[in-house]
């Protein structure tokens, strides 16, 4: 396979090119320099018969590769214009753990026939799989995995593995068993390399082994293998013992697929709008929340209000108003993202909510100290009165204190009722934020107002 990766674009074009000419033969040879994604990601971009005529001429172990990293849609197109014996072959070759949902993508007859005429390894891995709820892990898992036993010794492991068929000879990870075939450890293949051949492989295992269970979300399992950096993750189904693995790839895969959800959600735009949306579309999608805010920011406006007594003996409180709320929704906005990420990779559940509380306390105590005090020194710089720098620098602080908090803790709280945080904490943080950092500057204000004035 090349690697340079102006020979690799060149070779992509190349191929890209013969495909549109007709020239398939030319274009298999060339698919030959390239990864199976890359092969897939060209053909997807000619008709499902051009795509086909080059799966026809390809070896039927890589065409099932290349035609499992297709889109699901676009692969059964492909399949349909394919004479059957040679579909059996190629669907035959695809991997285990991408097979159910290229057959799931066919007719309901149509898969039922392929189905038959599969081998009966694959035949029973697919009726296994099918058992699990859709978007589990289990719907992800590949039977092709090493595994030992912890009394064997490490050169026995070693021996096992070269004789392995070759589909799992190439694995990173050998998962050590115990008496009851449960997962009790993990061996890299490095470091089986580096181990004395006379100790059992129970000795030199990692104990600390992660698996989750077939029932567990695919999207939860997916965020272990990347946040753990793992090239696999063993799935272990209801008696504790490994039904499967999945691999990095899978991994990558559902987690890309859901990126544009979240970053949609986010922005509280509709996962629907794109590029080519028609403005009149687009406003329907937007306006909606951009008129709650209106409606949000009214509670600040009421507190504003309530002080203007005071705003009219000391007119330079008003020109302070926009730092603090500003400042509170920054530092809101970055609790609350990092909150979200974290939720959304699954490196906290609503089970740290007491540590997150906790961390929030903390950096908010610190950000609020740091900033208070700068602004502090530039109110007093720009009116020469020390009790407003004093006034407004508090007020800063502790709305500082009070967003960090609200913006770290909020999507933890949403998400417990089962509701999207992303689409809803943006509004609700803002509102707080402003009513509480205007109630706590104008209230200081009135307080000193003596000082002040």
């Amino acid at each position: 396979m090349i690697i340079n990766s102006q020979l690799l674009e060149e070779t992509a074009l190349q191929m890209a090119e013969s495909i549109e000419a007709g020239k398939f033969k030319k274009a298999v040879y060339l698919s030959r320099q390239l990864s199976p994604s890359r092969a897939a990601y060209i053909l997807e971009g000619t008709e499902p018969e051009k795509a086909g005529q080059c799966l026809l001429k390809m070896d039927k172990n890589y065409a099932g590769r290349v035609l499992s990293r297709m889109s699901m849609d676009f692969a059964s197109s492909v399949l349909e214009t394919l004479p059957y014996p040679i579909k059996v072959k190629i669907v035959n070759n695809i991997p285990a753990d991408n097979i159910l949902a290229i057959l799931e993508s066919l007719d309901e007859e149509e898969e039922k026939k392929l189905t038959g005429q599969l081998e009966k390894k694959i035949q029973d891995h697919i009726r296994n799989i099918k058992n699990y709820p859709e978007n589990s892990a289990g719907r992800l898992i590949s039977p092709y995995y090493v595994s030992a036993y912890g009394h064997q010794t490490v050169k026995e492991t070693m021996e096992s593995i070269l004789s392995a068929p070759p589909e799992i000879e190439h694995t990173p990870y050998v998962y050590v068993l115990d008496n009851k075939n449960r997962p009790a450890g993990v061996i890299s293949i490095k470091d089986l390399l580096r181990a004395e051949k006379t100790r059992p492989v129970k000795d030199v295992m990692n104990p600390a082994l992660v698996t989750v269970s077939v029932s567990d979300s695919d999207h939860q399992a997916a965020a272990i293998i990347r946040n753990r950096k793992l090239m696999m993750l063993p799935v272990v189904d209801g008696n504790g013992q490994i039904a499967g693995v999945i691999t990095f790839d899978d991994a990558m895969r559902v987690l890309s697929n859901e990126s544009a959800q979240l970053i949609t959600s986010h922005s509280a735009v509709s996962p629907e709008e794109s590029f080519f949306t028609p403005p009149v579309k687009a406003v329907r999608g937007r306006l909606p929340w951009m008129a709650a805010n209106v409606f949000l920011n009214l509670g600040a406006v009421a507190v504003i209000t309530g002080f203007e007594e005071t705003i009219a003996r000391v007119a330079i409180l008003a020109a302070f108003i926009p730092m603090i709320t500003d400042m509170g929704g920054n530092v809101g906005i970055q609790a609350l993202s990092v909150a979200i990420r974290s939720i959304a990779m699954e490196e906290a559940r609503i089970s740290d909510f007491k540590k997150v509380i906790k961390k929030e306390v903390a950096v908010g105590m610190m950000n609020g100290l740091a900033l208070g005090l700068l602004f502090a020194f530039v109110a007093f710089f720009m009116r020469g009165n020390p009790y407003l720098g004093l006034v407004a620098g508090a007020a800063l602080g502790i709305n500082v204190l009070v967003a960090g908090f609200v913006g770290g803790t909020l999507p933890f709280l949403i998400k417990s009722l089962g509701k999207d945080p992303a689409m809803m904490t943006g509004p609700v943080l803002t509102t707080i934020t402003d009513i509480t950092g205007v109630s706590i500057y104008l209230g200081l204000s009135t307080a000193f107002i003596a000082l002040l004035a």
